[in-house]
């Protein structure tokens, strides 16, 4: 009996296809807030939760290796921030090394941070001293130029993988598994940007941080940073993507711009992106971190955000 060939490709190709229920996600946005007299002007660029009202928070400029404790409270019901401030700062004692991003391990009661000055991700005690174990080097990470590096870091306690990504050029997504070895690469396309890079005095357009949810998708926020010779009309425009590895469309949840011009002051370059407690609901926060160069000219804010996630498996 002959079999149909298109017949037997697509069924193939549909057992090869993990059985994944993928959920139809809705955000939600908050205002972003600015807390100057309990945060200090820093150079923040990742968080992720420990639980309760605690996050740890990486610098990519802090004088030493390690990572702040921030505590931030939330309105349980809307998910909107009604209060942050840093505790202090847990040091590894060694040099910084340009670090980006940070995921919390629930499991191992450890942090891993990334770092793009070498393009490698260490592990951390909670005191903020490095346990000595590193994710090995994948061979397209390892040729990534030194300010365009390891951006992104996320970790999920359901799925236990660890997933990363560069910043941007030929963009790979990859994961890792709890014993630290590659399981899935992804190259990733970027939305068409809106500014004129030419006409810019800096530029910068890629992803600045991804989330890990449980069903093995993740959130991409994509962010163009544009900044005109005469510094007034400078903004920000973040997209906040679901994507689900493997298929060849996106999902936008999300899109806000700020701005710096004659009228508004609240631009923000958004670098660090995580998944919160539990609303009563039974939705989900996300926090996001934006970079001020450390309040750069007086202007830039140290701005937190946060968004309500709803609707399906987190």
């Amino acid at each position: 009996m002959k079999i149909n060939l298109r017949l037997l490709c697509f069924i193939l190709i549909a057992f090869a296809i993990p059985n994944r229920s993928y959920s139809q996600l809705q955000v939600i946005e908050n205002a972003q807030h600015a807390f100057p007299e309990t945060i200090p002007a820093g150079n923040y660029s990742g968080i992720t939760w420990l639980g309760g009202d605690l996050y740890a928070v990486v610098s990519d400029k802090s004088k030493e290796d390690g990572f702040f404790i921030f505590e931030i409270k939330l309105d349980m019901q809307t998910g909107d921030i009604i209060s942050a401030r840093n505790m202090g700062f847990r040091s590894s004692t060694y040099a910084n090394r340009d670090a980006e991003g940070i995921a919390y391990n629930s499991h191992t009661n450890t942090l891993w941070i990334t770092h793009e000055a070498d393009n490698l991700i260490r592990e951390y005690n909670l005191d903020g001293s490095r346990t000595g174990r590193i994710v090995p080097q994948t061979d397209i990470y390892k040729r990534l130029p030194g300010n365009l590096g390891l951006e992104a870091l996320s970790y999920n306690a359901l799925t236990k993988e660890l997933w990363t990504c560069n910043e941007s050029d030929t963009i790979y997504i990859q994961s890792y598994n709890e014993l630290l070895q590659p399981q899935h690469t992804f190259m990733y396309h970027l939305d068409y940007p809106k500014a004129d890079r030419s006409k810019s005095l800096f530029y910068a357009h890629g992803i600045g941080t991804l989330c890990a949810l449980d069903d093995g998708s993740i959130l991409l926020l994509e962010r163009e940073f544009y900044v005109p010779h005469k510094k007034i009309g400078s903004f920000v425009n973040c997209k906040l993507f679901h994507y689900i590895p493997g298929q060849p469309e996106k999902q936008m949840l999300a899109q806000w711009k700020t701005k710096l011009n004659l009228t508004q002051r609240n631009i923000a370059n958004y670098e660090g992106m995580c998944l919160g407690p539990t609303l009563n609901d039974g939705s989900r926060v996300i926090l996001l971190v934006a970079d001020s160069q450390d309040q750069y000219a007086g202007i830039l804010k140290d701005w937190l955000k946060s968004l309500k996630l709803v609707r399906g498996d987190f």
